[in-house]
């Protein structure tokens, strides 16, 4: 990106008619784009590192830009590419996050970051800042694990700061799991550390020390849909060992349903999510929710009595075949919902609780189930010891191509 440097005297005649003459608004960047654009290149003519720049576009660039684009050549591609993001809010455009990531970068000269703030100073700017700054995020992790062979497992990972956001273009910012490439065979020994650089990429690259509910949703095969992870861990920062699932409400998916989306089982399960939305602040009724008590029960008539149902509630032992067919019902009927005890709930101390968690409006249930996990510590006979939630939103699912294209 090296370019001729400006003599010292034209700069800050450009600059002084920049920061002197403009107080613009964001709607003023929107309309006289090319304009602005004239203007911060002449900015990043004082900017030495190319790798700043570089790293403030690869967070804007949605994930998969660069599959049939080339990787900017200089500012100028930089920017032209910065153009063609899509965006939904004309006050948060792709041009006005790169120029908020700069002057983030305290790589960047410190005078250079104040000139690229003054740009940001505006009316419709400060007023969303402030709004940001107050109130808590919904944020949530997305966490892939793809299968392969008959072993392995490759992790993908995807973090939505804000869920009100629904543009896809700025909804998913695509989380580094690997340098070199965007997808890693997953290794159980080096699990913590790869939850520490995810984690960690969610709240400082992202996040900035707003405040968030996070959710991390964790999409697993059929064969491991009951693994225990929200007993994963990872290091904070002060070498504090941190079991996900007590410290953020942990979520699992079905990977396979992904590819269903545009068959009739994926028709059924977003019918059923539409009812789970009309019973979001209410207490599910009884004819929602059925309950798996026992190991023995036909698959096929299970499954006609899921169809109609929201939640299902398992709370006994099964064996490999068993679950198999509980889940074909499950997949088949389209349930977005499943509160799955590991442990014969006759069995622990406090079976009580299963039925507790339906007691409270339906979107407190991972907020519920999260509390019992808490309250378990190292009670191997606590219910909070064993608790699954599949929590399956249709409306939120990873934005990957090639399920798309195996979907259609």
């Amino acid at each position: 990106m090296s370019e001729k440097k400006l003599s010292s005297e034209s700069q800050q005649d450009i600059l002084k008619d920049l920061l002197v003459g403009g107080n613009l608004t964001t709607r003023d960047i929107t309309q006289q784009n090319i304009n602005i654009k004239n203007q911060i290149n002449l900015l990043f003519l004082n900017i030495s590192d190319d790798d700043a720049i570089n790293k403030a576009f690869s967070k804007i660039a949605p994930d998969g830009w660069f599959d049939w684009r080339d990787k900017p050549k200089d500012v100028n591609d930089v920017l032209e590419q910065l153009e063609e993001i899509p965006y939904s809010d004309p006050n948060n455009s792709a041009l006005l996050k790169f120029v908020y990531l700069l002057t983030q970068d305290n790589n960047i000269p410190r005078t250079i970051r104040q000139k690229l703030k003054q740009l940001l100073t505006n009316e419709s700017f400060e007023a969303s800042s402030k709004t940001t700054s107050v109130q808590s995020l919904h944020s949530y992790l997305l966490i892939q694990l793809r299968p392969e062979g008959s072993r392995e497992l490759y992790v993908k990972a995807w973090f939505i700061p804000d869920d009100t956001i629904k543009d896809i273009w700025e909804r998913f910012k695509p989380l580094t799991v690997d340098e070199q490439q965007p997808e890693i065979i997953l290794v159980p020994e080096k699990l913590p550390i790869l939850l520490s650089k995810l984690l960690q990429q969610c709240f400082e690259e992202y996040l900035q020390g707003q405040p968030t509910e996070l959710t991390i949703e964790i999409f697993l095969p059929r064969d491991h849909l009951c693994d225990e992870v929200e007993k994963w861990e990872y290091k904070d920062d002060e070498d504090c060992n941190i079991t996900i699932g007590k410290d953020f409400r942990v979520v699992v998916r079905s990977y396979d349903r992904l590819k269903k989306l545009r068959t009739q089982q994926g028709s059924y399960w977003r019918r059923n999510w539409e009812k789970v939305q009309l019973t979001w602040q209410a207490l599910p009724c009884y004819e929602q929710v059925m309950t798996v008590s026992q190991a023995c029960f036909d698959p096929n008539k299970l499954r006609n009595l899921l169809v109609e149902k929201i939640i299902l509630k398992i709370c006994c032992n099964l064996s490999d075949s068993e679950r198999n067919g509980l889940l074909s019902a499950i997949h088949s009927a389209g349930t977005p919902i499943i509160i799955w005890s590991r442990c014969e709930l006759n069995s622990l101390k406090n079976p009580e609780h299963f039925d507790a968690l339906l007691k409270k409006p339906l979107h407190e249930l991972s907020t519920c189930i999260r509390e019992q996990r808490r309250l378990a510590s190292d009670h191997e006979m606590h219910l909070g010891n064993h608790l699954v939630l599949w929590w399956d939103d249709p409306n939120r699912i990873p934005p990957n191509p090639a399920l798309e294209f195996s979907a259609s």
